[in-house]
């Protein structure tokens, strides 16, 4: 920037997206594995067009000299429209990255300006669902780490009414909300594990199981005392999104 002064640049932002699952999945080494390939993926991509830097953890820095907003735009899409994967043991797993970009020297015109838009621009992304890119807009509101962090847990953990995620094939149950806790009488996650012996299959009435897991299969989702949703993760597989509800009183 010093060199180029006024002359038009794109600085983004880059997270390798949801890094603490195949660290807690896989192993930490399997998380140095996807950085290392992360790394190289902008490395080849960014490398001859700029600067390529690791801020630490999951996060990327990338600066490209002489480029425009437009010009910037495409670049990046070109880095979406590759299959992102990294190799472990054998075997090939997949993961997405959220980018948040801004132009100098229209949206900023120091490199903590410029960095600091781009930074509001990726959390953008993240509110949102991550895996995509964003560039820097003025209406953009940066809520900050930690406020993203609470937006989405507060949803998760607060959600009026009982609600839990399990894993399809096994029906390990991966998270319970604040309100299923309470009906259970378990004072954490930890206890609720251990009272339900941490399987889908201690939450439901023996004679109610075959019908409950048959609906979930089917999709159908709407019962009187439960909705479940079937969605595909790319680090635990087929998993289910359930909300308990209590059944009507019969009268």
């Amino acid at each position: 920037m010093d060199k180029h002064k006024g002359e038009s640049s794109v600085s983004a932002l880059i997270d390798s997206d949801d890094l603490k699952y195949i660290n807690d999945l896989y192993g930490h080494d399997a998380g140095d594995a996807a950085l290392k390939t992360f790394a190289k993926v902008l490395e080849d991509n960014f490398g001859q067009l700029g600067k390529v830097c690791r801020n630490g953890g999951d996060e990327f820095a990338v600066f490209l000299k002489r480029t425009t907003l437009t010009e910037g735009r495409a670049i990046f899409k070109k880095l979406f429209r590759q299959k992102l994967t990294f190799g472990y043991q054998g075997k090939d797993y997949p993961y997405t990255i959220s980018l948040g970009f801004a132009v100098y020297p229209d949206q900023g015109a120091s490199r903590e300006e410029l960095l600091n838009k781009a930074d509001v621009a990726l959390y953008a992304v993240k509110m949102t669902g991550k895996g995509t890119m964003a560039t820097y807009h003025p209406d953009m509101v940066k809520e900050g780490r930690a406020q993203l962090g609470f937006n989405l847990r507060d949803l998760a953990v607060n959600l009026p009414g009982a609600f839990f995620i399990y894993r399809a094939d096994d029906g390990k149950i991966l998270f319970a909300n604040r309100e299923l806790l309470r009906i259970t009488e378990c004072s954490s996650m930890e206890v609720f594990s251990e009272f339900i012996g941490r399987k889908v299959k201690g939450l439901i009435a023996p004679e109610d199981y075959a019908e409950a897991v048959e609906s979930c299969d089917q999709q159908v989702g709407d019962s009187d005392d439960a909705v479940a949703h079937m969605v595909k993760n790319p680090y635990f597989g087929e998993i289910y999104y359930v909300i308990l509800s209590p059944k009507p009183d019969q009268k």
